[in-house]
């Protein structure tokens, strides 16, 4: 059964080579992820360095440990990085948190990654998604198929666990083979955002994850904050209680809980999704 999946494996890799050879060159979105640091190296394999940019989006939901993430893969594997930034307050239904935020925020993010690749005459523009992120609930999808944005690891099928796994052997450390996401999902949607609730968010999240606490996210509510994370970590966060309420307090945070239902994706989807009737009026 090894043998199968490393064969597979190898397959998928040799996949994802020849569609990249083929395309000449490309822009990649670089999140700070996982997925877009394995995409990138393959895209430096099969095309050089000149002909791949790689771009860092920043937005009023870039954290300390995003910027962090970046840092780190830029440390281990050394590449040209450019930055954008784009003020997504200035739409609406963002600034509030709407359910349309994420449909919006990779509309925004994107056209403007679109606009720097015709810039230096690059056809295709491309993410991190794999075959994992099909199974979630991602209403940003919509937007880069509108855009016709490439995913060229889910169209190799290569899924989130098969290239963490192939990063781990590279001696990536575990927490960078952790998912992250914007902290605009800390926070339930229609309560209006602003940017010192964020900014005391990620940093709060982001002196835990130093102190060795992951995955986790730490979610906003009314004077407070609830923290998600392993049930393994619980030990970790009850041991270090009062350097937590002092962390949180100093941010503005009167109380701290801790979500016995663990870690979860999408805390804030139980509502039905928005249709995607309504969101393609978005595009206009």
């Amino acid at each position: 059964m090894k043998k199968t999946t490393a064969r597979n494996f190898r397959e998928k890799k040799a996949s994802l080579h020849e569609r990249l050879k083929r395309q000449g060159n490309m822009l990649l979105a670089f999140s700070g992820g996982k997925d877009s640091f394995f995409l990138l190296q393959a895209a430096l394999k099969a095309l050089g360095t000149a002909n791949v940019l790689a771009y860092f989006v920043h937005t009023p939901f870039t954290g300390e440990a995003a910027r962090e993430r970046v840092a780190y893969f830029q440390n281990k594997s050394p590449f040209t990085l450019r930055e954008i930034h784009i003020d997504l307050f200035k739409d609406v239904h963002i600034h509030q948190n709407s359910r349309k935020r994420c449909f919006l925020c990779k509309k925004y993010m994107f056209t403007a990654l679109k606009k720097e690749a015709k810039r230096f005459g690059i056809a295709m523009v491309a993410d991190g998604s794999t075959v994992s992120d099909l199974s979630e609930n991602r209403p940003g999808r919509l937007a880069l198929e509108k855009l016709d944005i490439a995913s060229p690891l889910q169209d190799a099928g290569l899924s989130g666990p098969e290239i963490a796994a192939e990063l781990k052997k590279q001696g990536i450390k575990d927490y960078y083979l952790t998912s992250s996401t914007c902290l605009a999902t800390r926070f339930p949607y229609d309560l209006t955002l602003n940017a010192v609730q964020i900014d005391a968010i990620g940093r709060v999240e982001y002196d835990l994850l130093k102190w060795g606490i992951y995955p986790l996210r730490v979610r906003y509510m009314v004077d407070g904050v609830r923290i998600e994370t392993t049930e393994a970590n619980f030990h970790k966060i009850i041991a270090r209680n009062n350097d937590l309420l002092a962390l949180c307090q100093i941010h503005g945070f009167k109380f701290v809980t801790l979500d016995l239902g663990g870690i979860k994706s999408g805390s804030w989807d139980e509502l039905p999704a928005v249709a995607d009737s309504t969101l393609e009026g978005l595009f206009r």
